[in-house]
């Protein structure tokens, strides 16, 4: 009788499981009794069948990585929906060494979430980081596509080294370059590890801070057969440094610059006729689309994940452009103690672009803004205009056309692993991890025979250039590291409050490169390649010129460990140790130690805590230290010798010296934060504030000639500050069964100071810079502009002490002003769901840096009005009285003042997104998995004062090696892009 009634008092209850996103099923959720105990988890198709109280009301189901969930029971076959969750999501750390739970972390780490930049529309990865995280300062700098960005976190820690940060890709180090060869569709997360706790375990290669990105894992379950795609379309944003077109040019001419080319008024007639939009010819609405198929699955013990994609992309300006294609295999198995796997990527692209960042006559994205507007880009019988300027200035359209720079680039990264748990001692684990990361890059250029730019040489005088020539390169490198570790985990008192993890390592880092290159001249024969030269004698002048053959070969060893300690899962201490010797120092300075120390405290979970608004509160703190030897060279102890030649013989010369006592610089860093949640966690904040110090910078001060060498002698001696607080912020504002919304912020400041120089100077110029105690690094050096005088046109200017005007230039004026690297950055997400139609919007604000505007000098300058120019010139002062900030054109323009200086703060709608999900039930009765269809918009609307494409310019590249602050010029303008695509899951 008592059995009869329990078993009436019982009820069955079935459904399914499956991801709100895609459909998919979810397999091993738990379903229990709300405030009752687990009845069970769902199956291999995410279905399930409990007994559970007859008076029971509601379901909660709970699986990693998803929120919560709780849902009414009903008398059918229940269809639960469960979304994935950015918090739980976050909730482990990938370290690339270790996994360990965010609230057990100890340091300050930054977990972007990748599924809201999967989609974007973006041939190199590491664009897509721009604002996602606090302390990580991104320019993408450049639309050419696959141009990776400049990165850098937390501030500059180096002069003359590298301020890059390190890769990781499942253990294994990767070129940042080589992200528009990979596929960021292959992605499971992105780590961002910031602070000398979390990346003192990389010791010598963590000081720059770590990007760890581990790759998607199959699952148990069904087979997943995936495809994903998109394609759209890209235009050109409005320049902001305006032009004069024809009419306005040849009044400009005729009336204020004095007639430079000597025009007859009937030739001024006849050009007034034309009016050419140069825009028109050299940049184009371009064309984008991506394809992706995938699959995985597995059983319990073997899983896997396989992928093939596509990517390609039309550049806006005509003749650029980038396809790539990836592959990946990614295989476990586990087998009682023993798990091993492979994770397996290759790919390749093929790339097209043009100079951008230089101040070259012949590069496009120069001559495009001095181009002429009264002059054509194609003649009426199709051939390719040319100018009155020439040889100062050639067609770009044709240079883009005929004159193609091409690169190919194979790659192929990848690792394999074992882990073993030792039987014979409970919880201790052996891992061994080998992997490697290679790329091979074949370069190609070509000037071809009659054209504007081989005429241009010869004009200049390099005869042997004249009929053209060939420039081929190719470059090999290759990584391999291999990690050993040894885990203990174990569990000091029967209560389980006092919990104790150790890892000891070993590990061994090399790399190796050759490269060489050879440019050709005499290209008279009919072909576009090396078959169209013709042999090179001494009476022709066409000798190729070779270059390369100094390869790179260095390796780092290492031996580290890691120990955590938590106490009643509340109070956390975690203590790193590193050892590192590297070949590129000398044998006494090779080895140097760094270690970290991290604590945290739950104090929401103490007994006095009474706080019920805020039911989440952390505290924690950090110090350690890290060092760079990266962006030297090899072997800078030893004497370095380069080949020339002389008398007609081959000869050697010291190309650098030789310090023995060079060692690492060494940057120590203190974190303080907390992390917070309000409201039952409707609000999440998170604030730090960080202080590091780089102490032993690189730098080459110059040595007498009579030592040999060539002036300079790489040495530590100064030492720079980095200081500033992150803070975050994400509200659910709205959060009901069919309709949210929530909004997620970040934002970073930064404060970077030299704190000394070599040899207790104060001052010293450095590149095209100057670098000045209590300034920040990268500061321009310029005269300050106090306007024009209107009473004779004159340029007025500050003497240094910034009261007295003077209308004399005076390099004695010259001072340390702003710096080109942005101390404010920020970033802002609003997501707005309601019944499967997903809105969503990304912002990003960058604030408190500076441009110097190289592009508006070059339009401005008194001595070029026989080019294109500024419509700012129409203004010049030409009548006493005038009040105006163009000088008179008879002044000789100086470039070095801050009349060229301009705010580079800006901000960009970089992401609008508008998605919808086909609900599950539907999903479920088209027996596929899942779909998903969205259309989005890319750097729709950016507001800025800068003269130019954009604000975001990159560091200067294929330009000058003596720039380094933000200076613009040949600037490849960042695109406007509109895409639709779709997700599908079978």
């Amino acid at each position: 009788m008592a059995l009869s009634t329990a078993a009436a008092a019982q009820k069955a209850v079935t459904g399914k499981v499956v991801d709100e996103k895609d459909g998919s099923p979810i397999i091993g959720a738990s379903i229990r009794v709300k405030n009752g105990a687990i009845l069970g988890t769902t199956n291999e198709a995410g279905g399930f069948n409990v007994n559970v109280p007859a008076n029971a009301r509601t379901l909660v189901f709970t699986f990693v990585g998803y929120t919560e969930l709780e849902a009414g029971i009903t008398s059918g076959e229940m269809l639960v929906s469960m979304k994935q969750s950015t918090q739980s999501l976050n909730e482990v750390v990938v370290t690339g060494y270790q996994t360990r739970s965010r609230r057990a972390n100890t340091g300050s780490v930054s977990v972007v979430s990748i599924d809201d930049i999967r989609t974007q529309p973006n041939a190199s990865f590491d664009q897509m980081l721009q604002g996602q995280a606090p302390g990580i300062n991104v320019k993408t700098g450049s639309g050419q596509p696959g141009r990776n960005a400049d990165v850098v976190i937390r501030g500059k820690g180096s002069i003359n080294g590298s301020n890059a940060p390190l890769y990781i890709m499942d253990g294994v180090e990767i070129r940042a370059g080589d992200f528009s060869t990979l596929n960021q569709n292959d992605f499971e997360s992105v780590t961002i590890l910031k602070d000398a706790a979390s990346t003192a375990i990389y010791g010598s290669r963590g000081a720059n801070g770590v990007i760890v990105i581990t790759t998607k894992k199959g699952r148990a379950g069904k087979l997943r057969l995936s495809y994903d795609g998109q394609i759209g379309t890209a235009r050109l944003p409005e320049n902001q440094l305006k032009l004069m077109n024809t009419q306005e040019k040849l009044d400009f001419e005729m009336n204020i610059a004095g007639n430079p080319w000597g025009w007859a008024p009937e030739d001024v007639e006849e050009l007034r006729k034309i009016n050419t939009n140069w825009n028109d010819y050299v940049f184009r609405n371009a064309g984008m689309q991506s394809h992706q198929i995938s699959a995985s699955g597995g059983t319990d013990k073997t899983t896997f994940f396989t992928s093939l994609g596509m990517y390609d992309e039309e550049g806006i300006t005509v003749g650029t452009g980038i396809k790539k294609y990836n592959g990946r295999i990614n295989v476990s198995h586990t087998d009682n103690n023993i798990k091993i796997g492979a994770n397996l990527a290759g790919g390749w692209s093929n790339y097209t672009g043009t100079f951008e960042g230089d101040q070259s006559i012949g590069s496009a994205l120069n001559t495009v803004i001095w181009a002429l507007p009264y002059e054509k880009a194609y003649n009426d019988d199709g051939s390719y205009g040319e100018s009155v300027q020439f040889p100062f200035w050639i067609n770009p359209v044709e240079d883009l056309l005929e004159n193609p720079n091409r690169s190919w680039q194979l790659k192929g990264t990848g690792n394999v692993f074992l882990e073993y748990k030792l039987p014979w001692i409970k919880n201790l684990t052996y891992r061994i991890n080998a992997g490697g990361d290679y790329s091979q890059l074949e370069g190609f250029s070509i000037v071809k025979n009659g054209t504007q730019s081989a005429r241009q040489n010869e004009a200049f005088g390099q005869d042997f250039r004249r009929n053209g020539e060939i420039a081929r390169s190719l470059e090999r490198r290759f990584r391999y590291t291999v990690t050993n570790s040894l885990n203990y985990r174990t569990t000091l008192d029967q209560s389980g409050d006092h919990n104790l993890s150790a890892t000891v390592f070993t590990e061994f880092v090399k790399n190796t490169s050759r490269d060489f290159d050879y440019t050709a001249y005499g290209l008279l024969l009919p072909f576009d390649n090396e078959a169209g030269l013709v042999p090179g004698t001494a009476d022709n002048g066409f000798i190729p010129v070779v270059g390369g053959g100094f390869p790179e070969n260095n390796a780092l060893m290492s031996y580290f460990g890691q120990i955590d300690y938590s106490f009643k899962n509340r109070y956390f201490l975690s203590l790193t140790g590193r050892t590192d010797g590297s070949s590129k120092l000398s044998p006494e300075n090779r080895w140097t130690q760094y270690g970290s120390v991290g604590a945290s405290w739950i104090l929401s979970d103490e007994n006095f805590y009474k706080l019920d608004f805020m039911n989440y509160l952390k505290l924690k703190a950090s110090y350690g230290s890290v060092g760079n030897q990266n962006g030297i060279g090899d072997f800078p102890y030893l004497q370095q010798y380069g080949r020339g030649s002389y008398g007609g013989r081959g000869s050697l010369s010291v190309n650098r010296l030789g310090n023995n006592l060079l060692t690492w610089e060494i940057r120590s860093t203190l974190n303080v934060g907390a992390d917070m949640e309000f409201f039952q966690s409707r609000l999440r904040a998170s604030v730090e504030w960080y202080s590091s110090l780089t102490k032993g910078l690189y730098f080459s001060p110059f040595v007498p000639s009579t030592s040999g060498g060539n002036g300079t002698l790489l040495s530590n001696n100064g030492s720079m500050r980095n200081r500033g607080i992150e803070a975050t912020l994400g509200v659910k504002i709205i959060n009901t069964r069919d309709f949210k919304w929530s909004v997620d912020m970040n934002y970073a400041y930064n404060k970077n100071v030299i704190v000394s120089l070599p040899d207790g100077q104060d001052f010293q110029l450095y590149k095209s810079q100057a670098l000045q105690v209590g300034k920040p690094f990268n500061s321009f050096y310029l005269v300050r502009f106090a306007g024009v005088n209107p009473e004779n046109g004159n340029s007025q200017y500050y003497k240094a002490d910034g009261k007295t005007i003077t209308e004399q230039y005076d390099a004695n004026d010259l001072v340390v002003l702003g710096t080109s690297d942005a101390p404010h950055n920020a970033g802002i997400t609003t997501t707005i769901n309601y019944k499967g139609i997903e809105l969503s919007a990304f912002g990003v604000y960058s604030a408190g840096n500076y441009i110097y505007n190289n592009a508006r000098f070059n339009v401005e300058y008194n001595g070029y009005t026989t080019s294109g120019f500024s419509k700012n010139a129409l203004n010049a002062w030409t009548t006493p009285g005038q009040v105006t900030n163009f000088p008179r054109l008879s002044e000789t323009t100086e470039g070095s003042t801050t009349r060229f200086l301009e705010k580079g703060d800006f901000f960009r709608l970089r992401n609008v997104q508008l998605a919808y999900t086909l609900p599950a039930e539907v999903v479920s009765r088209l027996k596929i998995q899942g779909f998903r269809i969205f259309v989005q918009g890319q750097n729709l609307y950016t507001s800025f004062k800068f003269q130019g494409w954009d604000p975001e310019v990159s560091t200067v590249t294929n330009a000058d090696v003596n720039s380094n602050a933000a200076v613009s010029g040949a600037q490849y303008p960042s695109l406007k892009r509109v895409t639709v695509g779709v997700n599908l899951t079978l």
